[in-house]
């Protein structure tokens, strides 16, 4: 990080580093109830969730299939269906894939794209399916893919910095409260 400050002796400016920023905003009186870092990772309960092992339990998502599906959101108060999206499921081929096709309502633009998939061996026999996360430069293989407001693609919890909202709760009994006024 790199801010401009003006040289008090001579009135030049030149470039800092964070912590003669950080001495200015303390001369400056910032800081106080409410200051501090804003939230830099979106939490994962605002996403549209992708689930490898929801697909596998509901037969969409095997060994040597070939299955299209739609699957939908729905709001859990209204029971209205929130959003929906086509996937073709190809176990078949040589690279078994799922492909995902959408519609991005706020600007109308279609989305279709391909997501590898990977199979983990279990213990007991059988198989665990994953996603080969699309996220550019990525490729780690993840049981859920997520899509964040605002984002365009599925991917994994890292590519989008997400976070969960218990993590990010600030003292001990936070979440015991909000269960009581739930």
């Amino acid at each position: 990080m790199s801010v401009i400050l003006e040289n008090p002796v001579n009135g030049e400016q030149t470039a800092s580093c964070a912590a003669q920023a950080w001495l200015r905003a303390k001369e400056e009186n910032v800081g106080g109830y409410g200051s501090g870092r804003p939230r830099e990772k979106e939490p994962v309960e605002d996403c549209r969730v992708l689930s490898a092992g929801m697909l596998q339990r509901n037969k969409v998502l095997g060994e040597r299939l070939f299955n299209i599906a739609a699957l939908t959101w729905t709001n859990a108060a209204t029971g209205e269906n929130v959003s929906s999206i086509g996937c073709l499921v190809d176990t078949i081929g040589a690279v078994p894939l799922i492909r995902l096709s959408y519609e991005i309502t706020r600007t109308g633009e279609n989305v279709d794209y391909p997501v590898r998939l990977t199979t983990t061996p279990l213990p007991w026999g059988g198989f665990r399916w994953a996603f080969l996360c699309p996220g550019w430069n990525c490729g780690r293989a993840c049981r859920k893919l997520y899509l964040p407001p605002g984002g365009r693609y599925f991917a994994c919890r890292l590519c989008y910095r997400l976070t969960y909202t218990s993590t990010q709760e600030a003292h001990t009994f936070d979440r015991f409260l909000n269960r009581l006024t739930r």
